[in-house]
């Protein structure tokens, strides 16, 4: 009895031992840092905010103020800094997805699908300028932005361009000098599907502030502020 007393305090002693030496010597060290998910943010600032180096004790990382660091690089939404034995470092990107953008002068304030402005100074590809919007209208960018991201993908790819002098006055532009008012961005779903339909019919300009009515409807869109 006494001798698996001692041979269990053998091993939890050499356990501790270990688990110490690898903690305060370089025993388990970085030899890769791995980025995913990093489509428009750029992988070397990514690394460099991480502040994690190679040849570094990976025991020691501090993943939280890693994962801070690397919120603040530009297209970064969420991030998560996790050891991926035994010598890696994994960094897992959720990026802000652009809904469309407002200018602030000539500066182009990048708006993503939340209604929040992530980044400025960039006009991002393929979404729509947000046009006679205020940046400082919380309210309006929110409405259109909840407008643009509910319509399917064929919709947002031919998008021109929106107006939304504010939340209640959203109005959509497509080729051909089609034009679709929304009004709000209530139903959001409902208004992409009247969206989709009255496009599909003869008539340049529809009103579905109503999406349970898909007729041609004329309209007049408020005067600018």
């Amino acid at each position: 009895m006494k001798k698996a007393v001692i041979v269990v305090l053998s091993v939890l002693l050499l356990g501790a031992v270990a688990s110490a030496a690898a903690w305060f010597f370089p025993i388990l060290t970085v030899s890769t840092v791995e980025v995913t998910g990093a489509v428009h943010a750029d992988e070397t600032a990514v690394k460099e905010a991480s502040g994690v180096t190679t040849g570094s004790n990976i025991l020691r990382v501090d993943t939280a103020a890693a994962a801070s660091g690397i919120s603040h690089v530009p297209w970064v939404d969420k991030v998560t800094v996790s050891r991926t034995w035994p010598r890696t470092i994994t960094i897992t990107i959720e990026e802000h997805v652009a809904a469309g953008f407002v200018k602030k002068g000539s500066t182009p304030l990048a708006v993503n699908t939340q209604g929040a402005i992530f980044l400025s100074g960039l006009q991002p590809e393929g979404v729509p300028e947000f046009e006679r919007t205020k940046p400082d209208d919380a309210a309006a960018i929110h409405a259109a932005a909840t407008a643009v991201s509910a319509l399917p993908q064929e919709l947002k790819d031919s998008l021109e361009r929106v107006e939304a002098p504010d939340a209640d006055s959203i109005a959509m532009f497509f080729p051909e000098g089609r034009e679709v008012f929304w009004g709000s961005a209530d139903r959001a779903e409902e208004k992409a599907e009247a969206t989709r339909i009255v496009l599909g019919k003869e008539g340049t300009r529809w009103n579905v502030s109503n999406p349970s009515m898909t007729t041609v409807r004329d309209y007049s869109p408020p005067p600018a502020p």
